[in-house]
């Protein structure tokens, strides 16, 4: 797991789309679904439900992207901190 591969996946997560999701970060559609297939076969869960017209979060998916979200929030506190700190 990559740290790009998070972000591709918490932005996919908002968006809902894979070609939404690559130009927020200046890639292409075909990238952003290679990493999230990766990550899925990695963590061996199917994150997302797709077909031509639409992409769902799965339960697994949501799971996934609540521990994200607040293993993010508990990042920016700690690196507050730690930037407080001469």
């Amino acid at each position: 797991m990559t740290d790009l591969q998070v972000k591709f996946f918490m932005e996919l997560t908002r968006t809902l789309s894979f070609s939404k999701t690559a130009e927020t970060f200046y890639t292409t559609q075909p990238t952003v679904s290679r990493q999230i297939k990766m990550l899925e076969e990695e963590w061996g869960v199917k994150l997302f439900d797709r077909n031509k017209r639409q992409v769902q979060l799965t339960k697994a998916g949501k799971i996934m992207a609540d521990f994200f979200g607040s293993h993010r929030e508990a990042l920016m506190k700690a690196l507050q901190k730690a930037r407080k700190c001469k």
